[in-house]
């Protein structure tokens, strides 16, 4: 199966978000309960302090350290994300100006692909693991960090979409085996 998929900025904007949120989803959220046992743990201590016993501020300092962890972890999220915004701005001006179509092949020994900066030709057994969130197929590859080539199904339409996910996911299934 060979695809070539003109640049579309809107689809592209979905997919890096989509990659973005779902890398950080998990600590994401975990962070967040921080804040949640936090302000409770801020409150009763406080009324435990007001009704005169010391054991409050134990709740209170622990309540104030989930707070600046949170914080902390929170600027550390935007400030990723802002960088990570900015080179995927940058990226669309570059595939603008290239104004070259994308090339994905599924071939029974590999996997290639081909942009306006680089084209791939990968085996599948580099591949370790294919995931399909919000109809958008992620290609995982297994090099230490998390790369993936992401492919739409309103880029390629639903049939073929179909038949693209069964093919990859006999491929990465068949390396496991």
């Amino acid at each position: 199966m060979i695809f070539e998929i003109p640049f579309n900025e809107e689809i592209y904007n979905q997919q890096m978000l989509l990659n973005f949120n779902t890398a950080w989803k998990k600590n994401f959220n975990n962070n967040r309960k921080c804040l949640f046992l936090a302000i409770p743990m801020i409150l009763v201590g406080g009324l435990i302090i007001y009704g005169e016993n010391n054991t409050g501020f134990l709740l209170v300092a622990i309540g104030i350290h989930y707070l600046m962890n949170f914080y902390t972890y929170y600027k550390f999220y935007q400030k990723s994300k802002k960088s990570y915004l900015d080179l995927m701005n940058a990226e669309i001006l570059k595939q603008k100006g290239s104004n070259e179509n994308h090339l994905w092949e599924f071939d029974d020994l590999f996997f290639r692909y081909k942009d306006h900066k680089y084209e791939a030709k990968i085996k599948w057994e580099v591949f370790k693991s294919h995931r399909v969130i919000e109809n958008n197929l992620f290609l995982d590859i297994d090099v230490g960090t998390n790369l993936a080539f992401i492919l739409g199904e309103s880029e390629i339409g639903t049939d073929n979409f179909k038949k693209a996910t069964e093919f990859v996911k006999e491929k990465v299934t068949q390396k496991h085996m």
